[in-house]
């Protein structure tokens, strides 16, 4: 869709990250303080609604009607291509599977197939963890895809769009590593691989996830679907961070394959 408005992404990243970091940064000094954790879980909310909220401000900001009508558009069920879902909803088990498969050949544990005890991103309940897992996905899409990616396309091909988009996604996690239990920084007190790893598998959800979204109409929905089943993934089974770096490599085989595939559309105009 064409629309009568000239988009701001540096304005739209700066209220994200300034919104996140802040937020987050003062759930790290909480993590450390004893009962202060209801306090740590608003903060950490509040810098997952960042992206949305800049989204929202962007938008409603513009008093551009063609804009708000094209956000409310994009999270319809219509634009979801039937013939993407099996993609959408079956890359990643397929992938976790194939990866844990290979992960046997180098002495890791079989146990990596069964169903994970507890769901944790963070120290707390498991229905907490999966809180998270649902709304983390949710508020960054209805940002990233709301707003951020297509502000960045404005100027640039899908090719340089991702690459760029994927650096600024890979930074603005930066504060989770802060946060003590978090999962990120579980990663940070393990080891420095398994945080390159992290860094690494932003590129190809990146990838992925922006080439479902223009494929499906600009939706916002498959992009959410897809963003849920990678992180879903991540924690149901018992999958050892080493599996996750053979999955990182899968994931990247298939962007590279997708990228091919589909060369015209990663790198022509900046076009829809």
């Amino acid at each position: 869709m064409k629309l009568s408005y000239k988009y701001k992404p540096v304005r739209f990243f700066l209220i994200t990250f300034l919104g996140t970091w802040i937020s987050e940064f003062i759930a790290a000094y909480f993590s450390y303080q004893k009962g202060m954790e209801a306090f740590q879980l608003i903060f950490i909310i509040l810098g997952m609604f960042a992206p949305f909220i800049a989204t929202l401000i962007m938008i409603y900001g513009s008093k551009n009607l063609d804009l708000i009508k094209d956000f409310w558009d994009r999270l319809r069920l219509y634009r979801i291509k039937v013939s993407f879902l099996p993609m959408i909803l079956l890359l990643m088990p397929c992938v976790l599977l194939l990866a844990t498969a290979l992960s046997l050949l180098f002495g890791q544990s079989i146990d990596q197939f069964a169903l994970s005890s507890t769901y944790r991103v963070m120290q707390g309940s498991s229905m907490l963890s999966l809180l998270i897992i649902f709304l983390a996905p949710l508020m960054e899409e209805l940002g990233w895809r709301g707003y951020g990616v297509d502000s960045l396309r404005s100027y640039f091909n899908l090719f340089k769009t991702t690459m760029l988009f994927a650096v600024l996604w890979a930074m603005w996690h930066v504060p989770l590593f802060f946060i003590n239990g978090y999962y990120q920084n579980e990663l940070w007190n393990t080891s420095i691989i398994y945080v390159i790893n992290f860094f690494i598998s932003i590129l190809p959800a990146a990838i992925l996830i922006n080439w479902v979204y223009y494929k499906n109409n600009r939706s916002i929905i498959a992009a959410f679907l897809l963003h849920l089943m990678l992180n879903l993934f991540s924690v149901l089974f018992q999958t050892e961070q080493f599996t996750k770096c053979i999955v990182t490599i899968l994931l990247l085989i298939v962007s590279l394959i997708v990228i091919t595939k589909d060369k015209k559309f990663f790198f022509n105009n900046n076009e829809n």
